[in-house]
């Protein structure tokens, strides 16, 4: 599920077939619970339709260098209630193992019903979170928390990190890349979340 060639071909296909056994039918909630997440393992002609351009949040502290080439690790997550959040509604994303968060919206941002998110981080990692079947981007609703997972269909491998052009080529990779492919061939696609109220009944596969 990427662009590139994995200097250990042995690494891949354990690495992929671990990330496989992450269940899509997983829903992280919380205590609080106002807010869960779950990964989209039975798509529709809605639910998983991706149509760029997307509102793009870096999920790191470290300053990307133009012209270095670097891999991407991402998840999309899209607004499935009826409100719309804007940056009051405090938000924060980190991802697994990381002590920095950064706000989901900010300014005059909203992200209304309906609406796909795509957060990333970028590096020279294969996939750059341990454990493989656990960690992935740490989310905080205003108190509800849950975690999405990218899985193999969240990498995409080998990008020339160019800034006037990078925000066009990762709506390609979401909407578009290997790992966009999998629903379409039978396969889940691991990256696809989606946030609901927590009173949504989501039926377990």
């Amino acid at each position: 599920m990427s662009a590139g060639a994995l200097a250990n071909p042995v690494a891949r296909p354990r690495l992929v077939a671990a990330a496989l056994a992450v269940r899509g039918d997983d829903t992280q909630t919380t205590a609080n619970a106002g807010l869960k997440l779950y990964r989209i393992t039975n798509p529709d002609p809605f639910n998983a339709q991706l149509a760029p351009p997307f509102r793009q949040v870096l999920v790191q502290s470290t300053v990307s260098v133009p012209g270095v080439v670097y891999n991407v690790l991402s998840v999309s997550v899209r607004n499935g209630t009826a409100r719309t959040f804007d940056a009051s509604s405090g938000f924060a994303v980190r991802v697994t193992g990381q002590t920095l968060s950064v706000p989901v919206l900010r300014g005059t941002e909203q992200w209304k019903p309906g609406q796909v998110m795509v957060f990333y981080l970028l590096n020279k990692k294969y996939y750059a979170l341990r454990p493989i079947t656990a960690a992935g981007f740490e989310f905080d609703f205003n108190g509800s928390r849950g975690v999405a997972i990218p899985g193999p269909s969240g990498i995409f491998l080998r990008v020339r990190y160019r800034p006037a052009r990078f925000a066009s080529t990762l709506d390609w990779i979401v909407a578009h890349g290997p790992g966009s492919k999998g629903h379409l061939l039978g396969l889940p696609d691991t990256s696809i979340w989606e946030m609901t109220s927590a009173e949504t009944h989501v039926v377990p596969l």
